[in-house]
């Protein structure tokens, strides 16, 4: 007699609070950088020094959320991932239509360092 495989449960959902509810993340990226990078050069112009100012922490999730998407364009994003704890302010959203009754958002954040 075959076995049947049952999943019970939604481990895999990380957490957006306040901003999505019940959206399911099938991936996000994380990525840190400088908004300002001034560079100063010698009479030989090579770089000897460098000021890098307004680091920033941008955020994309992919996922998918089971009925309509309710967040907008500056509304606060908090996200925890596996080692991640992101807060900041959704700068784009994107919805690519339904799959299976289910809608699939894109949301793009960014958390500047002095805000």
């Amino acid at each position: 007699m075959p076995s049947t495989v049952v999943t019970k449960g939604t481990a895999f959902i990380y957490g957006v609070a306040g901003t999505v509810t019940s959206l399911t993340v099938q991936s996000y990226t994380v990525s840190t950088s400088f908004a300002k990078t001034d560079e100063a050069m010698d009479a030989n112009g090579q770089v000897v020094g460098v000021r890098m100012s307004d680091k920033r922490q941008n955020l994309s999730i992919e996922g998918l959320v089971p009925s309509a998407y309710s967040g907008t364009i500056g509304d606060n994003l908090s996200f925890t991932g596996n080692t991640i704890a992101f807060a900041g302010h959704i700068t784009n959203i994107e919805e690519r239509g339904t799959n299976n009754g289910f809608m699939r958002v894109s949301i793009t954040a960014i958390d500047y360092e002095a805000f």
